[in-house]
């Protein structure tokens, strides 16, 4: 576990290069809360209703509209 957390975090950081704070943490927290649910109704048997199903459909296509439409890294980091 204390494996995966480092790699994670070396992963986020190197990201943080070419992308804006912004975009790079509404991806971090979108994709884990939707992978976290994903995995809990997998592996643990959590039931999932499809009004969360829905929701966890929204928040992909929120992350791959805000990857696809960002600009990448801000001017200041360019330096």
């Amino acid at each position: 576990m204390v494996v995966g957390y480092a790699a994670a975090f070396v992963l986020l950081a190197l990201v943080l290069k070419s992308m804006s704070v912004g975009v790079v943490y509404a991806i971090w927290a979108g994709t884990g809360t939707a992978l976290v649910a994903v995995v809990s109704a997998l592996f643990l048997g959590e039931a999932i209703e499809w009004p969360a199903w829905l929701g966890i459909c929204l928040i992909v296509v929120g992350v791959v509209l805000v990857e696809a439409f960002s600009e990448g890294a801000p001017e200041a980091a360019e330096g």
